[in-house]
């Protein structure tokens, strides 16, 4: 009787053991896989290249127009017939434009004063910036930024990229940082 009890408690031991080792080889590469990513997105960030943004913001600028109706920054899709971006390098750009409203409303609600956040704390810079870095380094990146202001708040997310240039100027504009 004695061997049983202890044969059930070693199969209770080599059970919690291996559902042990299992769970710990699929959730903790998952976490540092996790980190990894958030930690590439930094890099690309770091690594975009002056001229190469300068370069590219300056034919967002040129090839965007202001829609007065739906107040939104357009790029036009002559910048793709005209062979300066491929189809994908425009729908980037186009998506992490929509990817920055999302922090553009979530400043309008913590003011209160819709119609000021969009003439005034929105520059056409910070906009067309965005749209070239999603351009550049993808629209991960880009919806990484948004998510750190949407998910934390205006002021951390200030604090969390203000060594970017457009995005300093658009939080101390604001009175985020």
């Amino acid at each position: 009787m004695s061997q049983k009890v202890l044969d059930g408690n070693l199969f209770k031991v080599i059970i919690i053991s291996l559902v042990a080792i299992l769970f710990s080889n699929v959730l903790l590469p998952t976490v540092n896989v996790f980190a990894a990513e958030e930690d590439d997105i930094y890099q690309k960030l770091d690594q975009i290249d002056q001229e190469e943004f300068d370069l590219v913001l300056n034919q967002i600028t040129e090839y965007s127009e202001y829609d007065y109706e739906t107040g939104k920054w357009v790029l036009s899709y002559e910048i793709v017939e005209n062979g300066l971006f491929t189809e994908e390098q425009y729908n980037r750009a186009e998506e992490s434009g929509e990817e920055w409203l999302k922090v553009e409303a979530l400043a309008e609600e913590g003011t209160g004063h819709e119609d000021i956040i969009t003439t005034f704390a929105l520059p056409v810079l910070l906009v067309l910036a965005i749209k070239a870095v999603g351009v550049i380094a993808g629209t991960a990146v880009v919806t990484e930024i948004t998510t750190a202001f949407t998910k934390w708040g205006m002021s951390s997310g200030c604090k969390k990229f203000k060594k970017y240039g457009a995005i300093k100027s658009f939080c101390k504009a604001n009175g985020y940082l």
